[in-house]
């Protein structure tokens, strides 16, 4: 299975102190190998604030580029139709529960307290374009992953929360 887009809705805590100006970001990780880092920062706002929700979209092959699992590679000057992978996404070859993890990690000492985080992601599949083509086609729809809903503090200050905070889907 391949993901070729994902969006993570981040809800900062509504309470006092709950809101950040330190970076967080979302680490994406297959079985343990890290696939990609994505910042849940939108530059032009304060995003992460006090009861804020925010949509964070990570789309296509500039934001998700090719991480094979299982399927290997093929060597430089071959080519096929259909290709075995799409140009873009990330591979799950075993499928997300227990194999997809992601770790949210703050990058500084401002406090910001995390209430929930849904996972939503657009599937690549390869499908019939016509009676005797097959491409890998990006789904129109987002499908609903996962939620995790445990208020969690994080700060690069111990005394205020942990660094890092895994969100394991099992």
């Amino acid at each position: 299975m391949w993901i070729g887009s994902i969006r993570l809705i981040v809800e900062t805590k509504d309470a006092p102190f709950a809101g950040t100006d330190s970076l967080v970001q979302a680490i994406i990780l297959r079985d343990g190998t890290e696939l990609r880092v994505l910042n849940l920062d939108y530059p032009t706002e304060n995003d992460l604030e006090r009861g804020a929700i925010r949509n964070y979209d990570y789309i296509g092959p500039t934001k998700l580029p090719r991480r094979n699992d299982k399927t290997p590679e093929l060597p430089p000057g071959i080519g096929q139709i259909p290709m075995p992978y799409p140009g873009y996404g990330f591979e799950f070859s075993n499928g997300l529960n227990g194999h997809l993890k992601i770790q949210l990690k703050i990058r500084g000492d401002d406090m910001w307290i995390k209430d929930n985080v849904d996972l939503y992601v657009r599937f690549i599949r390869e499908r019939a374009t016509s009676f005797d083509t097959l491409a890998w086609l990006e789904d129109s729809d987002w499908t609903y992953i996962a939620s995790w809903t445990q208020d969690v503090s994080m700060s690069t200050d111990s005394s205020e929360g942990v660094t890092t905070w895994n969100l394991n889907l099992n």
